[in-house]
């Protein structure tokens, strides 16, 4: 089964139903052109080949096929645009769209949905940079924020409270350690006799690239307060129960290569260039200052307070 057949099944499984084509033009007339012809019909309401193509204009461009290629999200958004149109046949039929505010406030709505698009048109229409350049500046002008993670090597032994109270655990857990410091070379084979982490059958108590973050607060916290290979905690409790806890190694932060954060800063560097873009774009054009004509606060707050000014806000003018 082709792609497209496979999409078309999709829609065939869950919930749409299709019209012979002559059925299609009874309930929606002769169609002039292909984006005027329906994708879907439900009750009165008709979704156009159009009108979801302008839906789909709103998913950004890197995206859009893949979305469109998926038909339980198409499923979703075709459900979605046929409700808004009965539900907005139902406000039409009512009359609710010839309010006098109403219609101030779609036309409003409709201005501010352009505005959004010309500035994603004018975004789009701006000059390339260097993004290079732009990232391997930033990169030499801030060398702290350029540091490999510290990883640390670390074993540990879990005595759990779980079949046991806190104080029996917490008994244990100094004995074992008292045996780790008599021999050293013993931590394995008490790992084994004692530890009850059920991941120690596949590490041997060991985490050797343990980064901040994996762990829960008081084992990292410990571990990262740690400073010398072969050290060795006192019990550390946690939710678990006890941890003895063994500094194998330290691999401290280092710098790293511009190459290897090269990709990500160049997209940092372009998304913040296009960022200033846009808002350098939107100073110059509201750079003038705005003028409210002689009158015109008083003919809005009498029109909401009427001549009760005592109740209305102070506004400056």
């Amino acid at each position: 089964m082709t792609r497209v057949l496979q999409f078309i099944a999709l829609f065939f499984t869950t919930g749409f139903l299709t019209l012979p084509v002559a059925a299609q033009e009874e309930r929606v007339g002769e169609s002039v052109d292909e984006l005027d012809q329906p994708f879907a019909i439900q009750g009165n309401a008709v979704l156009t080949q159009g009108e979801l193509d302008a839906v789909f204009s709103k998913i950004p461009e890197e995206h859009r096929m893949a979305f469109i290629r998926n038909g339980e999200r198409v499923n979703q958004v075709v459900g979605t645009q046929l409700r808004y149109k009965l539900l907005a046949g139902e406000a039409k039929a009512a009359g609710i769209d010839q309010d006098p505010i109403l219609k101030r406030r779609m036309a409003s709505a409709a201005e501010m949905e352009l505005a959004e698009i010309w500035l994603e048109q004018i975004v789009s229409d701006a000059p390339e940079a260097d993004y290079e350049s732009l990232a391997h500046e930033y990169f030499l002008a801030n060398p702290e924020a350029f540091l490999s993670e510290e990883v640390l090597d670390v074993s540990h032994i879990l005595v759990s409270s779980e079949q046991r109270s806190a104080e029996e655990a917490l008994e244990l857990a100094l004995s074992i350690r008292e045996q780790v410091l008599e021999d050293p070379s013993q931590f394995g084979d008490l790992v084994k006799q004692y530890s009850e982490d059920p991941s120690k059958a596949s590490n041997g108590g060991r985490f050797p690239k343990m980064k901040r973050g994996q762990m829960v607060a008081p084992f990292e916290q410990k571990a990262f307060s740690m400073t010398e290979a072969g050290e060795v905690s006192e019990p550390v409790e946690t939710a678990f129960g006890y941890h003895i806890i063994r500094l194998n190694a330290m691999y401290p932060s280092v710098p790293l290569a511009f190459e290897e954060v090269k990709a990500g800063l160049m997209e940092q560097q372009r998304t913040q260039y296009l960022s200033d873009y846009r808002s350098r774009y939107v100073r110059k054009l509201v750079s003038e200052p705005i003028v409210l004509p002689d009158g015109a606060v008083e003919t809005m707050v009498k029109r909401h307070f009427g001549e009760n000014l005592e109740l209305a806000p102070v506004y400056q003018e």
